[in-house]
């Protein structure tokens, strides 16, 4: 009886052992994870900032990012002003100046055009610079960032793609411009208002009739 119970005990440190190594291997795995999303991050940054090729972008976004960067491009050929009342601000506010540039000849690229106006003129990420971050978190699969004052609200969401981290674009963007979408909820405004409302007033001095025209698809 005695050697039966000697070995139950070993069994239960044993038990006891494993469980320790396997919780250690966890947090050895998160903080990898973390620095690796720091770094990512890092890139990201500097890619926008160099304005580096669409491939090297679309590297940093999830897949479903680049899919909705396509229907959106393709809404802005094609949406009138019935269907922009649907929208939200941050993808009115992509349609309009979409047709901004089009309009009036802008474009310094023959495609990806939607990509390169999101992240290197809509001003989108330049909200992000503008504020004091907080430190970076993962969980899972799942990495977040927010505000230095208020960490644990994300502004902006990266997903684990088997080997790297992607900037889930689709679920950042509502993030990013919540505090803007708060003036169209002050004046009763669609996302398509405040769309044209913030469009004038960042262009207000270089180009007419930013105004309910770019509601409307203008001849693609």
């Amino acid at each position: 009886m005695s050697g039966c119970a000697g070995s139950s005990n070993g069994s239960a440190n044993e038990s006891t052992e494993t469980a320790a190594v396997r919780d250690a291997k966890v947090k050895a795995q998160e903080s990898q994870k973390l620095a690796m999303l720091e770094e990512m991050y890092d890139l990201f940054k500097m890619s926008v900032v160099n304005r580096a090729p669409h491939d090297v972008l679309l590297d940093f976004l999830t897949d479903p990012s680049e899919t909705w960067l396509d229907e959106i491009e393709s809404h802005a050929k094609t949406y009138d002003a019935a269907a922009m009342d649907t929208c939200q601000f941050y993808e009115a506010y992509a349609i309009v100046l979409y047709r901004l540039f089009e309009r009036e000849h802008l474009w310094t690229v023959p495609d990806y055009r939607m990509l390169y106006l999101l992240l290197y003129d809509s001003g989108f990420l330049d909200v992000v610079d503008r504020v004091k971050m907080g430190p970076f978190e993962v969980k899972n699969d799942r990495g977040s960032v927010g505000l230095a004052s208020s960490p644990k609200v994300p502004i902006m969401l990266f997903n684990w793609d088997d080997t790297k981290w992607k900037l889930d674009l689709i679920e950042t963007l509502p993030l990013i411009t919540k505090g803007i979408e708060a003036t169209a909820v002050k004046k009763n405004w669609t996302g398509a208002k405040l769309a044209l409302y913030w469009l004038d007033k960042k262009y207000h001095l270089q180009y007419s009739r930013l105004d309910e025209s770019l509601l409307e698809p203008i001849g693609f």
